[in-house]
């Protein structure tokens, strides 16, 4: 087979059998690696073959981002960017400015905000908020997902009053005389999302594609689309991209709970779909986020109860559906390990999304259930400084506990968790990984975390993360050697990315 495209005089690695040893040339055919070596490569050249004389630039396998909020980072970019705000009154500036080029019925939404760097050092009141947004509802997301403001015009579409008691999982904000200050806390944030107007199937594919501009910037030729809030027809929101040539990355679609009936009805099992859109994971949250994670010694807010999840997984795994949980303390990935057990096992590769606390008798049961561990690389540098904070006193070796999780056997995939990482670069995360002086890993073992980690947490190892002969030809193209650099990461871009050997970022 004579090759559409040589990629020549290259420093190229596969991260596959011959790990990061280095090749200089690349051979693509219909989409795939047809070989890779030396000059001998060259062989393949033919009369319509386009050679690339890379010129010393690097080669390594696409990035696969395998939790990533797809949509929900693209909705936010049409709502107010409260990113780096230091007060509340910069958040109440900013979502004024944004309010002027709404629509007048349509809900202003804002999202990016910490509150923890605010200079108030405390979340927004509604009223706060009521002041700059008046009558029309809206509401704020602090960064992370699990936290959020509404205003007393949203609020009131949601019929939540002082007498409205907090919903399982979740809870609402109160002033003294338990009227609602607008802070709604993990599942309490559903009751004013039930009652947002969904957003138009056009909308939502234009956020796709604000989404995918800065993930192939990033090298990223694959990603796990978490969700928040799950609309039924995302996926055709994909597919409609996919049909009409502007979907360019690979995407493994996550179906929030509530979906669960209906895709086992309809026969969706694990893996279900094309080379460019796939029906993924079953999510599910378990616990909550920072100090509200369920931990063995207490504590926590359990968004899932144990029994739930059990019922969960188990039916899940009946329909043939692989199960993604939001597990982040110890006792929420332990009720998962006992819902996998319950379910029997097996070969679903059901996983464990986050798991940060994580002790060596968890790390066991994980690997011996065949589980996967779904982790932010860059929760390391998180838990270095903040475990006093948010996690009860504990061996710091239990924390994003990267290498004893692999020492384990238990499959590792990285990812970005974006928008919670407003940046999904997954260069800073490497670095946090191979450094860590408790948990810390190669950087061989880090980059295929995110590579081929991610295709195997999707079971796509037989097609995607290496630039093995057969393997998809998804790459990214480097000026520099990424790995020759140091450790000076952070601000690493490729030059080029290429899925499915077709040109998808840059300039090659």
């Amino acid at each position: 087979m004579l090759a559409d495209l040589i990629l020549a005089r290259g420093r190229i690695r596969t991260l596959g059998r011959s790990g990061l040893k280095i090749h200089s040339h690349l051979a693509i055919a219909g989409g795939r690696v047809v070989a890779c070596g030396g000059l001998e490569v060259m062989g393949l050249r033919g009369p319509k073959t386009r050679v690339v004389n890379l010129r010393g630039s690097a080669v390594l396998p696409g990035f696969n981002d395998a939790h990533a909020h797809v949509v929900y980072y693209g909705l936010t970019r049409f709502g107010a960017d409260l990113g780096g705000t230091k007060s509340v009154a910069e958040i109440a500036k900013r979502m004024k400015e944004h309010s002027r080029a709404l629509a007048p019925r349509e809900w202003q939404l804002g999202m990016g905000y910490r509150a923890d760097e605010l200079a108030e050092r405390r979340q927004p009141h509604r009223r706060e908020l009521d002041r700059v947004t008046g009558r029309r509802p809206a509401f704020i997301d602090e960064r992370g997902g699990h936290a959020r403001v509404a205003n007393s015009a949203a609020l009131a579409a949601a019929g939540i009053t002082a007498e409205t008691p907090n919903p399982h999982g979740g809870r609402i904000g109160r002033d003294t005389d338990r009227t609602p200050n607008g802070l709604l806390l993990e599942s309490a944030m559903r009751m004013v999302a039930d009652v947002q107007p969904p957003p138009r199937l056009e909308r939502r594919k234009q956020g796709i594609l604000l989404a995918q501009r800065l993930l192939l910037s990033r090298g990223i030729t694959s990603v796990g689309a978490a969700v928040n809030r799950g609309f039924a027809d995302d996926l055709r929101a994909y597919e409609e991209l996919a049909q009409d040539g502007r979907l360019r990355v690979r995407v493994n679609e996550f179906l929030s709970w509530e979906l669960l009936d209906a895709a086992s009805e309809i026969g969706v099992r694990a893996g279900f779909g094309g080379a460019l859109v796939r029906a993924g994971p079953i999510k599910v949250f378990v616990d909550g986020g920072a100090e509200r994670v369920a931990v063995r010694s207490g504590g926590g807010t359990w968004r899932t109860t144990p029994t739930e999840l059990r019922e969960l997984v188990i039916g899940a795994s009946r329909a043939g559906l692989q199960v993604a949980a939001h597990a982040i303390g110890d006792a929420a990935i332990e009720a998962m390990c006992d819902a996998v057990e319950a379910a029997g096992g097996g070969s679903l590769r059901h996983r464990v999304e986050h798991c940060t606390i994580c002790p060596p008798d968890l790390q066991i049961r994980m690997a011996r259930l065949g589980m996967v561990a779904v982790m932010q690389p860059m929760a390391a540098r998180f838990t270095r400084v903040s475990s006093a904070i948010f996690f009860p006193v504990r061996d710091r070796a239990d924390l994003a506990p990267h290498a004893r999780l692999l020492r384990a056997g238990v499959p590792l995939a990285f990812s970005s968790d974006l928008p919670v990482s407003p940046d999904p670069n997954p260069w800073p995360g490497l670095q946090v990984a191979v450094d860590d002086q408790v948990n810390g890993i190669s950087m061989l073992a880090a980059l295929k975390a995110y590579t081929a980690g991610g295709a195997y947490a999707s079971f796509e190892e037989s097609d995607k993360g290496t630039l093995d002969v057969g393997m998809l030809a998804d790459l990214q193209v480097y000026d520099e050697d990424p790995i020759d650099v140091g450790s000076d990461r952070d601000g690493l871009r490729p030059r080029a990315v290429l899925v499915g050997g077709v040109r998808a970022f840059g300039m090659l």
